[in-house]
């Protein structure tokens, strides 16, 4: 019985956290080591991708396609936030998407060659598309409450590649794009 109802509570304040489209990290992700990723959404109809690709002896290749389409209320309020130490002292590659609202695409992209061929530009990111119908029921604002924010002290002392995407609103599109090419 005591399982149910701690059950009920947690199922009560999860729906709450994603009436209100809020996203906040806390003091995560410290002393992080190798490869992380992180994708945190609240809101409807998010897109989000973190892709790492490593190749020896040819061309490393990273191909993120996302679609989306929907209507959207321009009046919803959104807030993402990174708090407190989030993220310190780390040493590797990260990389954080964030997103409130609706209908938002976000992408951090690593790509690394070693002794490649020959490298032709890579275009991939410019493959999302967004087709966001804004819709107004004339009886709200016509934009709502957009925050975004980040400590001060989060990721202080990390190293390495630390990629962050964070968006907060209605048909934001964000990308992270790194190539290194050794020879």
């Amino acid at each position: 019985m005591m399982k149910r109802i701690l059950l009920t509570i947690a199922l009560l304040g999860s729906a709450s956290a994603m009436a209100d489209n809020t996203a906040v990290i806390n003091n995560s992700g410290q002393h992080y080591e190798g490869v992380l990723s992180i994708n945190q959404a609240a809101g409807n109809q998010q897109q989000m991708s973190n892709s790492r690709a490593i190749a020896l002896d040819g061309q490393a290749r990273n191909v993120n396609i996302q679609r989306l389409d929907g209507n959207v209320d321009p009046s919803l309020s959104a807030k993402v936030a990174i708090q407190g130490a989030s993220f310190i002292n780390g040493n590797g590659v990260l990389g954080v998407n964030q997103s409130a609202g609706a209908n938002n695409q976000s992408i951090n992209a690593v790509r690394i060659s070693l002794n490649p061929g020959p490298q032709s530009i890579d275009d991939s990111v410019l493959l999302q598309q967004n087709t966001t119908q804004l819709t107004d029921s004339g009886l709200t604002s016509t934009t709502g409450s957009r925050q975004v924010a980040t400590s001060d002290q989060a990721f202080t002392g990390s190293r390495g590649v630390i990629q962050v995407n964070q968006s907060a609103g209605v048909g934001n599109r964000v990308a992270n794009t790194l190539g290194i090419t050794i020879k």
